[in-house]
């Protein structure tokens, strides 16, 4: 989840970058870590704010700061939640406030941060993104996070994915290494299997370790492009 911080007291916007830290902790060994931006200004942030699940809001240094940027979000298109943190400034009175603002009071603190990131987590799976694959003819379509990794195995597919599961799917390799080549996790590591990037958690000279245990043979020529490939990866999330 990507979440934005926009608060221009530094003392508050780097004590909720700690609050949220400790949560992502909680979050370790899922696909659900918390990608925390931190901004002091308003022109910064709204460079590219559409790529935010969730914002945390407290904005006073100028008059009208925090109506001009939910203009700029509401003209953009934005839907995801926004909390507005009132301090010296009671954001609950700003009339016609959009759907997706939530209200809450400084300081930061703990405890309903879990229901605020809950919020967040449902907006990212609202924009779920699928690939479709056949199975006995029919078209499947198959969450794009869920997918750990593709194998073929005696002239067989099947796509094994995080909650434990595999599907048999009747594309070959060759045409799912075409169906994954938009998503950039997605890398032919051998002949027979395709990794998602994002579950890697180990990459060894010749080895890359899958995170349900699975070893995949990998060229070591390529070691380092795959050690670059993840930390890219992981640097985009």
């Amino acid at each position: 989840m990507h979440i934005a911080i926009c608060d221009d007291n530094v003392a508050d916007r780097k004590h909720l970058e700690r609050l949220l830290s400790r949560e992502s902790d909680k979050r370790a060994g899922t696909p659900n870590i918390l990608y925390v931006d931190s901004y002091g200004e308003k022109m910064h942030f709204l460079a590219n704010p559409l790529k935010y699940n969730l914002i945390f809001m407290d904005m006073s240094s100028e008059p009208g700061i925090v109506e001009f940027i939910i203009e700029h979000l509401n003209a953009m298109g934005y839907r995801a939640p926004l909390v507005l943190y009132s301090d010296k400034i009671d954001y609950t009175l700003i009339p016609n406030l959009p759907d997706y603002v939530v209200h809450a009071r400084k300081p930061y603190i703990p405890d309903p941060l879990p229901e605020f990131l809950a919020l967040g987590d449902a907006n990212v799976s609202g924009h779920v993104v699928t690939v479709a694959v056949h199975t006995n003819s029919i078209i499947n379509h198959v969450p794009k996070y869920t997918i750990l990794y593709a194998l073929e195995e005696n002239n067989a597919c099947k796509l094994y994915l995080t909650d434990g599961t595999a599907i048999s799917v009747d594309e070959k390799l060759d045409a799912l290494r075409q169906i994954f080549e938009p998503y950039e996790e997605f890398e032919r590591v051998n002949k027979n299997s395709i990794a998602n990037f994002k579950y890697v958690t180990a990459i060894l000279p010749a080895t890359l370790v899958m995170q349900d245990g699975r070893e995949l043979k990998s060229s070591l020529l390529r070691y380092r492009e795959y050690k670059w490939l993840k930390q890219e990866i992981n640097g985009r999330e």
